[in-house]
């Protein structure tokens, strides 16, 4: 079942716990569906250092102020492209970075998005439009989730010790151990 407006539109940290083990879909060039379920993922909010919408909204963060349900996709290190699910309601900045996939070569986000195809024509995609090519469903709820630091955001000061990094525990496909 694809998530609606009203999932991506609750609390931050409950979207961000609701997502881990949701299924990250993607049409792709040949019409095929390509469909893997999340295994990790950081959560980022504009009251937290760590976050690129702490100092507020410019243009390279405003999709992060859109209504929870779209994409804020950037270039990392001017080589990866990184996909975040904008989550929470409009104007308040949060969302996740979607770090790993249940699927070989996606464990890391910038491989991800490579795999999948997604670049930075996909920011302020609406996940929830009937015809996006990209999307999430539900999965079955997720029981043993770990928590844990959030990875290579030392610049944020004490707010990169916050636990916003989650994962499925058992998971094979993590970027990094917990």
């Amino acid at each position: 079942m694809k998530l609606t407006r009203d999932f991506f539109t609750a609390g931050p940290m409950d979207v961000a716990r609701g997502l881990v083990g949701a299924y990250l879909c993607r049409v792709t060039p040949d019409g095929a569906v390509f469909r893997a379920r999340v295994s990790e993922l950081e959560l980022y909010t504009q009251d937290e250092r760590g976050c690129h919408a702490f100092n507020g909204c410019t243009a390279r963060n405003d999709a992060m102020f859109m209504a929870g349900g779209h994409a804020y996709v950037y270039l990392c290190y001017g080589l990866h492209n990184m996909l975040n699910i904008v989550v929470g309601p409009r104007d308040y900045a949060a969302a996740v970075l979607v770090r790993s996939l249940e699927l070989a070569g996606c464990t890391g986000p910038g491989k991800l998005t490579k795999v999948l195809g997604i670049t930075r024509g996909d920011n302020k995609m609406d996940l929830c439009a009937l015809n996006s090519p990209i999307w999430l469903e539900a999965g079955e709820p997720v029981k043993n989730i770990v928590c844990g630091p959030r990875i290579g955001i030392d610049y944020a000061g004490p707010d990169a010790a916050l636990p916003w990094r989650f994962g499925i525990a058992d998971s094979l496909y993590l970027s990094r151990p917990f």
